[in-house]
Order: structure tokens, then C-alpha cells, then sequence
């Protein structure tokens, strides 16, 4: 029994009034019973169920009849409804098997562009499908069944704007905040990781419209005195790299490309001598000549190298921290993975211009789960810092602040750093 009751209960977040839920609950009441005119629907205004009750009738689900609402469209209206999403938009898998063409699925459209945009690898029971193309007039997506061995990421742009400040309170390090936000989205390509190895084979690019998603979020910003204090720190005494035998000739041969001048503020090598910069670390790379690509170098002078070798370090700690972050919020929260989505910007609109990490709900309106997050921010981190301290890896792994590579270069010591700052470590 103690076993059972020392268990933490499952945080049951219900948002009946999130107007796209609540849209779905009238059309099952409806069809359980009918409306009165101006009639109420658990605390709503009856102005605004009325609006409801009308927009319904103009699409012919409903029929008014003196001062009555009755249901009358020729479906049972829960058979329509996901529990697991409040969009209601899905796009039908279809493959084709021979002259027939087979459904083997639905996603709601907000995954639909990061999971089964054109040549993504679709996982369907075991079998790998490539998607030959993604139509968003039809709510089609048309896959094949192939045999290969390599997954696909989406590479995403994500953009995040503040509409309204709900809460803010200034905490160790730095301020967290709740507000009402508008986060913008555009998939414009996806890489090729073969299984097992996870090395990178390649790119691609696709064309799909932005989607904008009006929610509620929750967000972190580190101060500039804990930002300041991190890059003081010098964490970062890593072995020097192995750029390979031929580096001296790549070197060279970048150094006349660039004109022997620094690209960013364009210094010429005459009174010091100039650097050849990796813009992917070397570290995300297994094979040393793809990461020597002349496409991945640029030539920098000496003060413009070290602010981009800290620009990565930031990159690294503020990739960590929100890995951990996105990873222990679902346990925390007791709800589905994709339920709540994170981003981080080393200079966000939504701290002035320094680093914050949000974390919002992936559904319109918001449920809830921001709120919950920022009402249990001690908590939070200290089960994020307990998590990173506790594991065994050297810099960084899946089980706390990603592999390592994955942004910047590691990155777990600057994770730690970030954590300790904002609980007054």
C-alpha cells in the first residue's frame, strides 16, 4: 500500500472553456439533447454559447426551431473527436498496393508537416514507408514502402512572440514569466541519420507554409550578470581537435578563398595571424572529411573566433537546458510528450535579447501545462539538476542533456552551470 499511495497522482488538467474543446462539447450535447435559446453550458457566458449555437446552425449541423437547437447532421459527433488532439484536421496515409490504394493511418495536420512532409521516412508497424508527396488541400499523404536504412529528421524555423504577459516574477538567475504567446513554424528541410550508427547522410529541402500556433507559455530568461558569470567560467578545457592530415592545405586553401580576411568584421591577417573556423563543431561529425567541407569553414580573426566558439558553448548549455526541460515536463505533468514543445534563443525577443528557453502547449488556447510549470518552477529544476548531476555520462547523452553534437558540442557542464544559477546554487 505504501508503494501504491506514495506514488504521485496524475495531475488531471481539464480546459473546458479552450474555445476549440468546448466547440466539440456543445456538438455532443447537442446530439444528446437540445439547446435552448440563450441557454447556459457549465460557466460560458450564454452570449457566447449562443454564438456557438448559430455558427452551427449556419453549417447545418444544427437546426433552430422556435427557441430549440436540435441536432441534425447524419453522424454520431463523438465518433469524430480525438481524445489525444483538440485540432480536429487529420491526413489520411494512403499507399499504394498494386491498383489498390490502402489507408494504413491519420496524423492531425500540426504533426503532419514535420512527420510526413515529402521524401520523410514514415515508421508504420515495423515498416518503413518514403513519402512521395503531401497534399494539404486533400488531407492526403502518399507514401510507398521501401527498404532502407536510415531514418529522417524535420529541421524546423520556430519563431516565438509575445502577445500578452500573464505572470513574471524574478527568481535566482533570472525572471520566469507566463504569457500568451504566438509561435510561428516552417519545416524547410529534414537529414538522413542512418539506425544504429546515427551518422549523417545527407539533406534536403522542402517547400510547406508556415503554421501558427496561438498558446499560452512558459519561459525561463538568464540575467545578464548569470550570463556573464557562465562565459567566465571557462568550462570548456576540451583536449585540442584532430582536424585531420590534410588541415594544413584545407586551411590554406580557405585562407585564399576569403581573401585572407576575416568574414565577419573583415580584419586583414597582416598583424595577426587568422583562424579557420568549423561553423558545425567537428564534434558533430563522424567522418573528419565531411566536416572539413569547404562549405563548413571560415576564415575569422582571433576576437571574432572566440566570440564564435562562445556563441556554440551558449548554443550548447541553453540546448541542454531545454532538452532537460522538454524531457522530465511530460513526467512532471503527467500528460503525452507532444503535448508540450519547447524552443530556445540565445537572444530572445521574449527576455530583450538574452538567452530564454519557453516551454508551451502544443494545442490552441492552451490546457493548462505552461501554467502548471511555472506554478512548480523550483521543482522543476531542481528534478532537471538532480537528473544532470546523477548521470553517469562524460558530456552529454540521451538521459540528460542530449547527445553529444546535437547542438553546439556537448554541453552538459554549461547545463549544469545554467541550473545551479537559477536555483541559487
Amino acid at each position: 500500500p505504501d508503494y501504491f499511495f506514495a506514488k504521485s497522482p496524475e495531475r488531471a488538467l481539464i480546459a473546458p472553456n479552450n474555445l476549440l474543446i468546448l466547440l466539440q462539447h456543445i456538438r455532443c450535447a447537442a446530439f444528446e439533447l437540445p439547446f435552448q435559446a440563450n441557454e447556459g453550458f457549465g460557466a460560458i457566458p450564454k452570449d457566447q454559447i449562443q454564438a456557438f449555437l448559430e455558427l452551427l446552425s449556419k453549417k447545418g449541423e444544427l437546426h433552430q426551431q422556435a427557441d430549440r437547437y436540435f441536432w441534425m447532421a447524419d453522424r454520431y459527433p463523438a465518433g469524430d473527436i480525438s481524445l489525444r488532439n483538440a485540432t480536429p484536421d487529420q491526413i489520411t496515409l494512403v499507399t499504394q498496393e498494386g491498383p489498390k490504394a490502402r489507408t494504413i493511418g491519420q496524423v492531425d495536420l500540426n504533426s503532419a508537416y514535420w512527420m510526413v512532409h515529402p521524401e520523410a521516412v514514415y515508421l508504420h508497424e515495423g515498416t518503413s514507408y518514403l513519402v512521395e508527396d503531401l497534399n494539404l488541400e486533400t488531407g492526403t499523404a502518399h507514401l510507398k514502402q521501401v527498404l532502407i536504412d536510415y531514418y529522417t529528421q524535420s529541421k524546423t524555423n520556430t519563431q516565438v512572440e509575445e502577445i500578452s504577459r500573464l505572470k513574471e516574477e524574478q527568481v535566482p538567475g533570472g525572471a520566469k514569466a507566463l504569457g500568451e504567446i504566438l509561435v510561428t513554424k516552417q519545416v524547410t528541410g529534414y537529414k538522413k541519420i542512418r539506425w544504429y550508427t546515427h551518422e549523417f547522410l545527407g539533406s534536403g529541402e522542402v517547400s510547406l507554409p508556415p503554421t501558427l500556433l496561438n498558446t499560452i507559455g512558459y519561459w525561463i530568461t538568464l540575467d545578464q550578470t548569470t550570463v556573464d558569470r557562465i562565459k567566465d567560467q571557462n568550462l570548456w578545457n576540451a583536449e585540442p581537435n584532430d582536424y585531420g592530415p590534410n588541415w594544413d592545405a584545407i586551411r590554406k586553401q580557405v585562407l585564399r578563398r576569403d581573401g585572407e580576411r576575416c568574414q565577419v568584421c573583415g580584419a586583414a591577417g597582416d598583424d595577426q595571424p587568422l583562424h579557420v573556423h568549423h561553423l558545425q563543431p567537428l564534434r558533430n561529425f563522424i567522418n573528419i572529411d565531411a566536416a572539413n567541407q569547404l562549405q563548413n569553414l571560415i576564415t575569422l580573426c582571433p576576437a571574432c573566433h572566440q566570440l564564435a566558439e562562445i556563441g556554440v558553448r551558449v548554443r550548447s548549455g541553453m540546448a541542454g537546458f531545454s532538452y532537460i526541460l522538454h524531457s522530465l515536463a511530460p513526467l512532471l505533468l503527467m500528460c503525452d510528450g507532444e503535448d508540450i514543445d519547447v524552443h530556445y534563443d540565445p537572444n530572445s525577443t521574449l527576455g530583450e535579447g538574452l538567452p530564454t528557453v519557453v516551454l508551451f502547449d502544443n494545442i490552441p488556447g492552451g490546457l493548462g501545462l505552461s501554467e502548471t510549470l511555472y506554478s512548480l518552477h523550483q521543482e522543476f529544476l531542481q528534478q532537471a539538476y538532480e537528473t544532470v548531476s546523477y548521470c553517469e555520462c562524460e558530456d552529454g547523452c540521451p538521459s540528460c542533456v542530449g547527445p553529444i553534437g546535437e547542438e553546439g558540442s556537448g554541453g552538459k557542464e554549461e547545463t549544469l552551470a545554467i541550473l545551479k544559477a537559477l536555483l541559487g546554487l
